[in-house]
């Protein structure tokens, strides 16, 4: 039986996805999804604000399918 994910857990495929909750729907820590923009390897997020950092869910989405084609995922 095919395991299905919950909206909580599921990333959205449109709008911004807060920087704590990437990391925690890709099961990575902060300091990875840091280090992965840093190097190019992540989209870069969008500042809101002083303390709001955003990635663009679309291109996440668009990150994760490319990674999926290369077998990188």
């Amino acid at each position: 039986m095919k395991k299905q994910h919950s909206t909580q857990s599921a990333i959205p495929t449109t709008g911004y996805i807060r920087r704590y909750r990437l990391a925690a729907l890709l099961g990575m820590s902060l300091s990875t999804i840091d280090r992965k923009v840093r190097n190019g390897t992540l989209p870069k997020p969008t500042k809101l604000g002083e303390k709001i950092t955003v990635f663009d869910a679309v291109e996440i989405n668009h990150w994760l399918a490319e990674r999926r084609e290369s077998g990188n995922a």
